[in-house]
């Protein structure tokens, strides 16, 4: 159903703006490999627009403390952007997943490790006082538990 429902909002975006450049944030490998389906590329974040609208809606995200933390740099979310005047054939872009998704997959662990790390530190207060105490979920650091 969401391949579905994207191809029908991608198709619709390009008849009504073929030079537009569509881009989109997203945490999940489905959504990247429908999107590379469609010829999106993965690229950074200084890629994407500046426009405070759209980051505006991020603020819903679970992810938007690590994004504003990061000025906006680097999140949990990987930003993906269709160019049409730059872009390879869906065919393409789909076999490029395909030979890297082990990659996507280890970047995507590496972004929650380096990026939630902050966030998981020991507790030193519940430890035997050397440090040792249980790490803090993202939770507890988010509402102070």
């Amino acid at each position: 159903m969401q391949n579905l429902s994207s191809r029908k909002i991608f198709n619709l975006s390009r008849k009504k703006y073929p030079e537009a450049k569509i881009f989109g944030l997203t945490t999940g490998l489905a959504v990247m490999k429908i999107n590379s389906d469609l010829g999106y590329e993965p690229v950074t974040y200084s890629e994407l627009t500046q426009d405070e609208a759209f980051w505006a809606g991020c603020k819903s995200c679970v992810n938007y403390e690590i994004l504003i933390s990061k000025e906006r740099k680097n999140c949990m979310c990987t930003a993906m952007l269709f160019d049409p005047k730059d872009h390879y054939a869906p065919e393409e872009t789909q076999e490029y997943f395909k030979e890297n998704v082990k990659g996507f997959e280890r970047l995507l662990r590496f972004k929650q490790w380096k990026l939630l790390r902050p966030f998981m530190k020991k507790d030193a207060s519940k430890g035997q006082g050397n440090g040792a105490g249980k790490p803090k979920s993202l939770l507890h650091h988010l509402f102070h538990f």
